[in-house]
């Protein structure tokens, strides 16, 4: 709404106040009540936009609109109390129902956003695909979850499509391994306190990793031998990368073509969802060379520099 609409309804509830105190007929506290509802109808958007001012985050702007919308309806009732007991029985069901209907949405998502962070489905950080989307957990609240996807797009999903379907969690937790105790150093301890505490250590510790499964369908036939050798290379180098050396498993799809299933781990999901393009884009160009390079020469003979080069040689 326009500046100028604003302005216009400000001046018309300024001009039935100013009539309800000196003109009607009404009791002192209906009158006060009636004041009351109007400068918190006028106030409410010039709060808004000095909190969206002041502060950039957008969950204290949310709670200075919902207090005033709280204040405005506790008012309101009072009024409506005051001013007549039947009416207010009357209305009250019916605001019920229109404020159940309107805002049912936000109410679902306000639920299941409460059972996902009571629930140990999945975390910030975790990396898992929902809603046939795959990505980084990036934020839980009351009313949407947000994933960032392998691209760097941030996705928002309502929180009742998320708890409502299917998730899939390529982070998980385990147990970190300690070495035991030898029997001299066990023996040097003279108590058992010490050992307690290790063993306690170990059924409280917890590692994060992610394992993400991706499906690749190879072209044509290749030698185990050389798609074992091939894998490998480029698997070695992004064990320094990920921290975990990548794997793989063979399969075959229901036309007895082959495909793969990578397996990349890491302890970092964020590390997988910045490399896992740069991964399968080598092993790409490590078991198609020719397909890729394929022409390449032709091409760069045909660029526009090259071929002012090479006039340039010949004179």
């Amino acid at each position: 709404m326009k500046k100028k609409y604003y302005f216009l309804i400000y001046l018309i509830l300024s001009i039935v106040a100013i009539l309800v105190i000196y003109l009607s007929t009404w009791t002192q506290v209906v009158k006060i009540l009636i004041v009351i509802n109007i400068i918190i109808y006028i106030i409410r958007k010039p709060l808004g936009s000095i909190t969206a001012a002041i502060s950039k985050k957008r969950s204290y702007r949310m709670i200075v609109s919902l207090s005033v919308n709280i204040i405005w309806s506790i008012f309101l009732f009072w009024f409506l109390i005051e001013f007549d007991p039947t009416l207010f029985f009357a209305i009250v069901p019916f605001l019920v129902v229109a404020v159940s209907l309107n805002f049912k949405n936000i109410i679902n998502n306000m639920v299941s956003g409460a059972l996902l962070l009571s629930s140990d489905q999945f975390e910030i950080g975790d990396l898992i695909e929902t809603n046939e989307i795959q990505g980084i957990v990036k934020e839980i609240n009351l009313n949407y979850t947000k994933i960032r996807e392998f691209d760097g797009v941030d996705i928002i999903i309502p929180n009742s499509n998320v708890y409502g379907s299917t998730t899939v969690k390529f982070t998980h937790d385990k147990f970190k391994i300690y070495e035991p105790l030898t029997r001299e150093e066990f023996r040097k301890k003279r108590h058992y306190k010490e050992y307690i505490k290790l063993i306690n250590r170990i059924l409280s510790a917890r590692i994060k990793t992610t394992i993400y499964v991706k499906k690749l369908e190879l072209l044509g036939s290749l030698d185990p031998n050389f798609l074992e050798e091939m894998l490998m290379n480029v698997f070695k180098v992004y064990e320094q990368i990920f921290g975990i050396m990548p794997d793989y498993a063979i399969d075959t799809t229901r036309f007895g073509r082959v495909r793969i299933r990578l397996h990349v781990k890491s302890s970092n999901p964020t590390i997988i969802l910045n490399y896992i393009d740069s991964l399968l884009r080598d092993i790409l160009f490590t078991l198609y060379p020719d397909r890729i390079y394929k022409d390449w020469e032709e091409y760069q003979k045909n660029l526009p520099e090259t071929k002012l080069e090479r006039e340039g040689d010949e004179k």
